[in-house]
């Protein structure tokens, strides 16, 4: 499998409503190059892409209180406009229908050892 490289400064926006998560995510990726953004919550998405214009919007599948109807509107506003990729440790086939009806391009699991390196293919891929 060939992988193309990409900029190192490509713009993440981590949606994840663990300070943990997004701490750990957040190392991860500044540390492979990445320029990481975070958000706690979906509903924070519109502004924050408005904000940062990013390269690629990374999105836990799970959060209290927000239905999956509520995150697949918050992820379908903008899956036109770049990559989006789910984040998650939720069955496969739960992050699958969340992904098919969001227009999201795939999804990832919770794994900070691979994460750029599978973050770096959705990006080679836009």
């Amino acid at each position: 499998m060939v992988v193309r490289t990409v900029s190192a400064r490509h713009k993440i926006l981590l949606v994840d409503d663990s300070a943990l998560v997004r701490a750990v995510v957040v190392h991860a990726l500044s540390a492979s190059g990445f320029e990481v953004r975070t958000v706690e919550d979906p509903r924070a998405i519109d502004a924050a892409v408005a904000q940062d214009r990013p390269d690629l919007l990374l999105v836990d599948a799970t959060f209290p209180g927000v239905s999956d109807d509520t995150l697949v509107d918050a992820i379908a506003r903008h899956s036109g406009a770049m990559p989006v990729v789910l984040f998650s440790d939720r069955p496969d086939a739960e992050v699958k229908g969340i992904v098919e009806r969001s227009g999201a391009r795939g999804s990832v699991p919770k794994d900070g050892a691979t994460l750029a390196e599978r973050i770096t293919t959705f990006l080679a891929a836009s």
